[in-house]
Parts: structure tokens; C-alpha cells; sequence
């Protein structure tokens, strides 16, 4: 049998959507994921059954599929994620019941007082430890990202304007911390596949907003909270730490003093904040939350400058990076953006989501240049039998 696992459709994360679900030996389940205290969705939370790798993800509005065997109908369905304590229940208790909500208890932290200059001192060697660690911990040779990525905005409350895509991403070095400009012209991407809520009508409609999740993987890329050349511009705290999946992890606050396009990666901003999740064993970062706020918005990314005047203001994004762990690496495995703006009266909400679905270290293939415009014709044929599982490499 080929080694190349398909990891019952999904392995450890991943939206599960199946065109034709049968009751005949299946067991469905729909449902949400949510914040017990405030009722928010909880994205990317893993939804597992315990003695097995049948597994799938939320998406970032907290909603996740499931369809495994009957025979697994006795086993546990445990839904975990970062920061919250996890819940188990009897796959048979969640089958068929429609949509189900299950909440997740935020963890609690007891943070005692410290001497704040020898906190920020700590915090700092955590942080360098992470970057020193990169090269072990990630990728460090050429591999291809394949993925699912889907955009959609809205003006004023209206209807969403939406667009999926199959993206390929190739790095031709591997994590390592560099430059901008070889950071740059080391990532590069294309689509294979693209869909749409309605036909194009302008150049616009076109555009694919890709960049805002390549710069968003702060381990690759440089200008964020582990560019320590500009500590001095962060403020750190501890927020306490708490175990997750088996593992220690360190929860640190960050707010930019003298946010800048140098430490925050986005041209105008004005406030710059956000968590960063560290695993102590490994010191690999396995979650990380930006919060931005810039007075214009480039439709090309967040990291652009602006050719003249634009009427796009007022911008506030946040921005959560997960990562995880399959074999040897640890790797990119989702990213949401939420972000809105003024532009002149209206105003403007945009989201954006990206899992990965299949990498590739071994076999890879080069791609040249990024995307910013597409014209794929839609194939619906595949579109109906797609299904975003992670295809994990020998």
C-alpha cells in the first residue's frame, strides 16, 4: 500500500465537508464550537476521537463536520483548543442531532506579581529561544504548501461576496529568518482551482489578497514580535501558562510601543498588540493573535505601500496563526484574518481563512513569481467532489 496517508479525510485539522453523507454505516456531526463565557466560535479547534487519528478542525466561524465509521460509535469525541480545557462525550450522543454546540471553558490563569523588568528579561530569552530553535523545530529545506483558502467581504451589512481557492505555495529555502527582500523572493505562490460567488465584473474581482497570509506565518517571515532587533519597541507580560495536548505552553502579551512597517509588517499602522503561544518543551510557537490597527488599507497587503491617496481608512484587523506538529516538523496549518475599513462612507468588512492541506518536503516543485490576479475558470466537477483532508508526505 502507498504510504501516503490520507489521514481519515482530515488528520488533526481541517473543515470536513462531504457532498453526500449516508446514514447506512456512517455517523454524522455537524456542529459549533464556542466560547463558554463570552458564546464567541472558537477557530480551529480539533475535534478528535480518542484512539484513532479521525479527527477535523473549526472553521473561523467555529463550525465543523464529521463523518466516520459506526463502528466508531462507542469511542470519545474530544474537542480541544488553545487556552480552553477540553470536553469529551460518546460519539453516539453528538450523531444526527442536527447542529450541535458544544463550549469550551477559557482557562484560568494564577499570574503571582513579579518584578516587571526581570519578567521582560525572561520573556526576551523565551522569544530568542524560539528563534534559535526555528531551524530545528520547522521546515529548514524547500517544501510546497498545498492548501484551501477562502475569501469574502461585504459593504455596509450587505450580501457576502465571496472566493475559494486551491493554492500552491513553494519556498525555496525553508524556515530560517532572512531579510525581507529574500524572504520575498523565496515565497511564492499560484491557483490551481478557483470559485466564485458570482462572475467578475471588474479588476478587482480579480484580486486573490494571498500576501496577507504568507506575511501572517511570523515564524517565516520577518517584521513581527521575533524580529528581536526591535525589542525594545514591545512591551512583554506573561499571561500565565497551562498544558495542551500533553505539552507546557507559555502565553506572552505583547503591545508595540513605536509601531512601525519595521516590527509590525504593515505600512500606516498606528497600534500593533497581540498573544503569542510558545510550547516550552520544543519552544516552538504554536499559535499567535495580531491585532492591528493602521489608517489605510492596500488591497494588494497589509505589508505594501500605497501609491498615492487612497480613501481607505480606519483599519482594524485581527490576525490568528496556528501551527502544528505532524512527524518531524512543525508546520503552518491555518490562518484567519478579519479585518474592516472605511472606504469613503461605506463601511467595508473583509475575512479571510487558509488551511493546509498537503506538505511536501520531499517531492517538491518550484514555483515561480506570486499571483495577484487570477482568471481560472470555475471547474464546478471538481468543486462538487473537493474535500479538504491533509495529505501527509512519506
Amino acid at each position: 500500500m502507498n504510504k501516503k496517508i490520507l489521514s481519515l479525510l482530515v488528520l488533526f485539522f481541517g473543515v470536513l465537508f462531504v457532498a453526500q453523507a449516508q446514514n447506512d454505516g456512517k455517523i454524522r456531526v455537524k456542529g459549533v464550537v464556542l466560547d463558554e463565557v463570552t458564546r464567541q466560535p472558537i477557530e480551529f479547534a480539533n475535534i478528535g476521537i480518542l484512539g484513532t487519528v479521525a479527527g477535523v478542525a473549526t472553521d473561523m466561524d467555529g463550525r465543523f463536520e464529521l463523518v466516520v465509521s459506526e463502528r466508531l460509535a462507542t469511542y470519545m469525541m474530544r474537542v480541544s483548543a488553545v487556552g480552553y480545557a477540553s470536553d469529551e462525550m460518546k460519539l453516539y450522543e453528538a450523531r444526527d442531532k442536527g447542529e450541535v454546540q458544544i463550549f469550551l471553558k477559557p482557562m484560568t490563569y494564577g499570574i503571582h506579581e513579579v518584578d516587571v523588568t526581570a519578567e521582560s528579561l525572561v520573556l526576551k530569552r523565551l522569544l530568542q529561544n524560539v528563534v534559535n530553535n526555528i531551524g530545528r523545530n520547522y521546515i529548514p529545506r524547500p517544501y510546497n504548501y498545498e492548501g484551501y483558502f477562502e475569501y469574502g467581504v461585504r459593504i455596509n451589512d450587505g450580501e457576502k461576496k465571496s472566493k475559494e481557492a486551491i493554492v500552491d505555495i513553494y519556498d525555496s529555502e525553508g524556515y530560517r529568518r532572512s531579510n525581507v527582500e529574500d524572504a520575498f523572493k523565496a515565497l511564492n505562490y499560484n491557483f490551481s482551482q478557483v470559485r466564485r460567488s458570482e462572475e467578475m465584473t471588474s479588476a478587482t474581482d480579480g484580486l486573490i489578497f494571498f500576501d496577507d497570509i504568507i506575511t501572517a506565518d511570523i515564524v517565516r517571515n520577518t517584521r513581527n514580535i521575533l524580529d528581536l532587533e526591535n525589542y525594545r519597541d514591545f512591551k512583554l507580560k506573561s499571561k500565565g501558562k497551562f498544558l495542551y495536548e500533553g505539552d507546557s505552553v507559555q502565553i506572552v502579551t505583547y503591545e508595540c510601543l513605536k509601531p512601525s512597517l519595521s516590527n509590525s509588517g504593515t505600512t500606516f499602522v498606528t497600534k500593533y498588540s497581540g498573544e503569542i503561544y510558545v510550547e516550552l518543551k520544543n519552544y516552538a510557537v504554536i499559535k499567535n493573535v495580531m491585532r492591528i490597527t493602521s489608517s489605510a488599507f492596500n488591497l494588494l497587503g497589509r505589508n505594501l505601500i500605497l501609491a498615492g491617496n487612497s480613501p481607505r481608512h480606519e483599519v482594524m484587523a485581527t490576525i490568528t496563526t496556528n501551527y502544528k506538529k505532524v512527524s518531524s516538523y512543525y508546520f503552518l496549518s491555518g490562518v484567519s484574518m478579519v479585518y474592516t475599513y472605511l472606504d469613503g462612507s461605506d463601511r467595508v468588512k473583509g475575512e479571510m481563512q487558509y488551511q493546509t492541506t498537503k506538505v511536501s518536503v520531499n517531492n517538491t516543485t518550484p514555483i515561480a513569481g506570486r499571483v495577484y490576479f487570477e482568471e481560472v475558470p470555475t471547474d464546478r466537477n471538481f468543486w462538487d467532489r473537493y474535500t479538504i483532508y491533509l495529505e501527509e508526505e512519506e
